[in-house]
């Protein structure tokens, strides 16, 4: 195949990941600025050997300072490959610093002509000390690339907008969206209550359907890989590894574990099923109002202990124990005996009518 053969997507993934590998943007100065942990790792190497490992470190930074990072000029489904000074005009890298899977979010602000709006930029980092994992970094990125590029998956309402992605330097994206706050800012807090978490539940599986009917599956998503606005709407902007182009049964090989993972990904394969775990995990963080512990499965499992926390005065003993048993059924240790999203999806709209069913009768009746 040519490069005149190639899609957009192929071009990239054979620079990035073929061509120019993890060295480039590992051996980069901002890596070091930037890295919050640089000593930890190495706490227990000699001073001495801290300044040896930094010199090295800066020695091969000059190798890679005119390292040629360009790719023609593009602008598929909408995206737009911008170089690293356009980055650095949208955003200084300063503000509004929080983790996802596998680096930082950052507030920016494109400007087209005489308008002005903001922007979140995403970063895949490669910060200092060299950590097993790098390299898998970029194959993910490209991933990523590839299903926010698609044209035939795109276009969910829940799935955040990419506007532009950088590969010159450092591997960015730029999400035409305004973040407010993320999920995981406030599933912990009382004032979110029962109704939010079953839309936010019911929007997460919907997207999820969506993209496994378009054959994508996403490998993992916690509550900080969600954005939520003022009517708290959902923007999903971080995964683990996604899968393109599979089906149903397709075995999925496990090259690195990126946030949460189903237990046959200990074995070394996800499917589709997969993510259905995955989603039971955040859905058993919203109903009991605490973090996921590793411990709960048992109880999970056995399916004899209703799950909802009891702040949740408004919630019925019957919807209780159907939310119980539905995460039941979505964390049995067998992917094939676990409902599709699918039916997750069509479960929770059903929960979701019936819960505002019973309001306007209760209205109605005061």
């Amino acid at each position: 195949m040519t490069n005149e053969e190639m899609s957009d997507i192929e071009m990239i993934r054979k620079k990035v990941v073929d061509e120019w590998g993890v060295m480039p943007y590992f051996h980069q100065p901002f890596n070091l600025d930037e890295s919050p942990d640089w000593r930890y790792p190495l706490k227990l190497i000699p001073e001495s050997g801290h300044l040896q490992m930094l010199q090295r470190f800066l020695d091969t930074c000059d190798q890679f300072k005119s390292f040629d990072f360009s790719i023609k000029p593009m602008k598929a489904g909408g995206v737009k490959l911008c170089s690293y000074s356009e980055l650095q005009q949208i955003t200084d890298f300063k503000r509004f610093s929080l983790e996802t899977l596998s680096g930082r979010l950052f507030r920016g602000t494109i400007r087209e002509g005489y308008e002005e709006r903001p922007v979140v930029v995403k970063t895949c980092d490669l910060l200092l000390p060299y950590r097993d994992g790098h390299f898998e970094r970029l194959p993910k990125f490209c991933d990523e690339i590839e299903l926010f590029m698609d044209e035939k998956a795109n276009t969910h309402k829940n799935l955040a907008k990419l506007y532009a992605f950088c590969c010159d330097k450092r591997l960015a994206v730029v999400y035409d969206e305004n973040v407010t706050c993320r999920l995981s800012d406030v599933f912990l807090n009382d004032d979110f209550g029962w109704d939010l978490r079953i839309n936010v539940a019911t929007q997460l599986a919907d997207l999820l359907s969506w993209l496994h009917e378009k054959r994508i599956a996403v490998g993992s998503i916690i509550a900080s890989c969600i954005m939520i606005d003022e009517e708290v709407n959902i923007k999903v902007f971080d995964f683990g590894f996604v899968s393109n182009h599979v089906n149903e049964d397709s075995k999925i090989p496990v090259e690195f574990f990126i946030g949460r993972e189903a237990p046959e990904a200990i074995k070394g394969k996800r499917t589709m099923k997969s993510d259905v775990y995955i989603f039971a995990l955040l859905l058993l963080e919203l109903v009991t109002k605490k973090e996921y512990e590793y411990k709960i499965n048992y109880l999970v499992e056995r399916g004899e202990k209703k799950l909802v926390d009891e702040s949740f005065k408004t919630v019925d003993d019957a919807t209780a124990w159907e939310i119980t048993k539905l995460i039941s059924k979505c964390m049995v240790y067998d992917p094939n005996e676990r409902p599709t999203m699918k039916e997750v999806f069509d479960a929770l709209k059903a929960m979701r009518a019936r819960g505002e069913k019973r309001k306007r009768a209760e209205s109605e009746a005061e």
